[in-house]
């Protein structure tokens, strides 16, 4: 479950031009991870931002939205 992303568009690429992308792993809070993410063209950078996520129980969770719903 993503709860929060932020991104810093930089530059246009052109057509047919191939874009790497990536993403590393800045921070562990129990249940919530934060990302840094980044994408380049060739060495250029043409975004970056930060993405943040929850992880859930699954189990727990469609248990949860069973009883809403029964």
């Amino acid at each position: 479950m993503g709860t929060r992303i932020y991104v810093l568009y930089l530059a246009a690429t052109p057509v047919a031009r191939q874009v790497v992308a990536g993403a590393q792993v800045t921070k562990v809070d129990g249940g919530r991870i934060e990302f840094k993410i980044e994408a380049t063209e060739g060495v250029a950078p043409i975004g970056t931002g930060t993405h943040e996520r929850m992880v859930i129980d699954m189990v727990r969770f469609v248990e949860r939205r069973k009883q809403n719903f029964a």
